[in-house]
């Protein structure tokens, strides 16, 4: 293969690995655990959780994710990837992660020209082995068009404080289950959501596209260097 074969070939193999890098995606809600179903497996700490804050954190890649898109009303992901969820109780963090199924979304009832549509964000991760499974939802609902569901968009950034005094919510919980399935154990709480965000950044990207674009910078070198040589 000559130097400007390879150099050709580098560029477009990194260019064919940068435009596959994934998005990834972030979803925060902060809180009060509002009801506890069970906590005999202690994942943080034993006693009564009930009343103790809560940060749950969801982070999953939209490789691979089957895409729901409508104008600004829908924008929705889902699929099964490896995603991570971060889950803080009074202090005690327990980070998971695992290869499960995913979904994210934000609807905007606002844009759809009718006074009965509501405005969601949600997102939720779970997973199921012969040793254990586990969830962890969050979302806000609202009919009042009170965040316009950040027009409906996953790469928008959007972060809102729940104001109930102010506005009538349909939904803002947050849930959490892990289960020991050998053991029986379980630790399942469900959440009041006071403060929920979304974001998304791009993927670092992958070295060897870095390598390939290094090598072929490297070809091109020695090729301007032989031209440049007496015949």
């Amino acid at each position: 293969m000559s130097a400007k074969s390879l150099f050709t070939f580098a560029l477009l193999a990194s260019a064919c690995i940068t435009s596959a890098h994934a998005t990834i995606l972030t979803t925060t809600s902060r809180g009060v655990i509002s009801s506890v179903y069970q906590n005999t497996l202690d994942e943080f700490g034993p006693g009564d959780l009930v009343g103790k804050r809560y940060q749950m954190t969801l982070t999953f890649a939209d490789t691979g994710a089957t895409h729901d898109h409508y104008l600004t009303q829908y924008d929705g992901l889902y699929g099964l990837n490896v995603f991570s969820a971060s889950i803080t109780v009074d202090g005690v963090t327990r980070d998971y992660r695992r290869t499960g199924h995913f979904q994210q979304q934000t609807a905007n009832g606002a844009s759809a020209g009718s006074g009965w549509g509501s405005d969601q964000a949600f997102a939720g991760v779970n997973w199921t082995t012969r040793e254990e499974s586990m969830y962890a939802y969050h979302g806000i609902e609202s009919v009042q068009h009170f965040f316009a569901g950040a027009n409906a968009s996953l790469t928008t950034p959007f972060s809102t404080t729940v104001r109930p005094d102010l506005y009538d919510y349909t939904m803002k919980q947050a849930q959490f289950g892990y289960n020991d399935v050998l053991t029986g154990r379980s630790t399942v709480f469900y959440a009041d959501i006071e403060e929920f965000s979304m974001s998304t950044v791009a993927a670092v990207p992958e070295p060897v596209g870095l390598d390939l674009l290094g090598l072929g910078a490297l070809a091109m070198l020695g090729a301007r260097r032989r031209t440049r040589q007496p015949a």
